[in-house]
């Protein structure tokens, strides 16, 4: 029996790590295999990406980046999911496409562009859940955790907000409110899931 695809997307600080591994426990204990994976992966592309090795700036170069890894990834997705497992992923594609379109250094990447160069590499979730916030909010919970990266910027985290919504009208996304207590968080995801 096939198992599920299922994607968490969000702007830094919403909260898709913690929710995810809660997530995993619950479904854990409900009897239903997972396997938890994030984008950048952790294989050779996505460390050099999370490495930040690769200094170009341009927002092309670092989305046909993001994108190689994601091809190498989906092989991954795939397989899991045709061994039963439930694939529980902290960003896809519409990261990339909320990201690289929202002009981080006043240049961006078409939108259109984005998503053509990821049709031939991915495979389409069962469910998308964006965890919808703030980006002061968002901010401020990054700023807890330590050391942040070039894309935790108030002002560009607004309009990758701004894409990650549109995103998620034109795509079907479930949105959640990523403001509240985790706890509820947690009901409101098991309920969708349950759906």
């Amino acid at each position: 029996m096939a198992g599920r695809f299922i994607v968490f997307e969000g702007i830094d600080g919403a909260g898709k790590s913690t929710l995810i591994d809660e997530v995993s426990k619950k479904l854990g204990s409900a009897g239903i295999k997972t396997v938890v994976t994030a984008e950048p992966t952790e294989g050779p592309i996505g460390m050099l990406i999370r490495s930040g090795a690769v200094k170009c700036t341009s927002p092309n170069a670092e989305a046909l980046l993001f994108t190689a890894d994601r091809a190498c990834h989906t092989s991954d997705i795939v397989r899991w999911r045709d061994e039963g497992l439930t694939v529980l992923c902290d960003r896809y594609y519409a990261s990339t496409v909320a990201y690289q379109s929202a002009g981080l250094d006043g240049t961006a990447s078409g939108k259109e562009w984005l998503m053509d160069i990821n049709r031939p590499v991915t495979v389409e979730p069962d469910m998308t859940i964006l965890l919808d916030i703030d980006p002061e909010v968002g901010m401020r919970r990054v700023g807890q955790r330590g050391a942040k990266s070039k894309y935790e910027v108030t002002e560009y985290l607004g309009r990758v907000r701004s894409n990650y919504l549109d995103i998620a009208r034109e795509r079907g996304f479930r949105v959640i409110d990523a403001s509240r207590p985790r706890d509820e968080l947690l009901r409101e995801t098991m309920k969708i899931l349950g759906e």
